[in-house]
């Protein structure tokens, strides 16, 4: 396994990694939101052996990507219902939702076999806040949220279009390392970028819907 482990990692030492790295994201973590990503974690770890989740990633760098994610939460209103576009392993939805219980996550995610996983964890977790939805973003229908997530892969504005899945005036998040200047879409202004700490291209970038 590329992260270099025999075994996958238990769920106690994660929290020990997710603990110490946390401050530098800023990020203060109740004892409760630390143990539920831990366990989001062990189990990614377990399934990735034998499903490709993640790709090559250490368990060093889950975490960041878990924490990362969990950066962006203090983007996203109170009570927001929200939808993360291409969710894979969970990023950044599960870590959001695990930080904020007030909000209502749809993890968006076509492919069965990383659904699968994910409805996994919540069923192992509990999370009465998150729901899975097998199907492209083309296909949620007339349905809308009131902020949206991606970890942008590919053209953004074309997985974006004209963001029908947006109500008026949401915010639409992407975690991103492409440049500010290549970054526009259709009927959004761009809001705000938050740069990832620790990391000289990372950030996530901010659109609001205008139209």
């Amino acid at each position: 396994m590329s992260s270099g482990q025999a075994q996958p990692l238990e769920p106690e030492a994660f929290e020990r990694i997710l603990g110490s790295e946390a401050v530098a994201f800023g990020l203060s973590l109740s004892p409760g939101s630390l143990s539920n990503i831990a366990r989001y974690l062990s189990e990614l770890d377990r399934w990735r052996r034998r499903v490709n989740l993640t790709g090559a990633l250490t368990v060093e760098e889950l975490v960041s990507h878990a924490l990362e994610s969990a950066f962006g939460e203090r983007l996203i209103a109170h009570g927001a219902r929200v939808i993360d576009i291409g969710s894979g392993a969970g990023f950044p939805g599960f870590p959001i939702a695990l930080v904020r219980g007030d909000v209502s996550m749809t993890l968006l995610e076509p492919r069965a076999k990383r659904s699968a996983f994910l409805r996994h964890v919540v069923r192992e977790l509990g999370l009465s806040n998150v729901s899975i939805r097998e199907a492209r973003i083309d296909d949620v229908g007339g349905q809308t949220f009131e902020a949206a997530t991606t970890r942008a892969v590919g053209n953004l504005a074309v997985l974006v279009g004209s963001g029908a899945f947006l109500e008026l005036g949401g915010i639409f998040l992407a975690w991103t390392t492409e440049p500010e200047a290549s970054l526009k879409l259709r009927n959004f202004r761009r809001e705000t970028v938050v740069p990832i700490p620790g990391s000289a291209r990372r950030a996530i970038v901010a659109f609001r819907k205008l139209a």
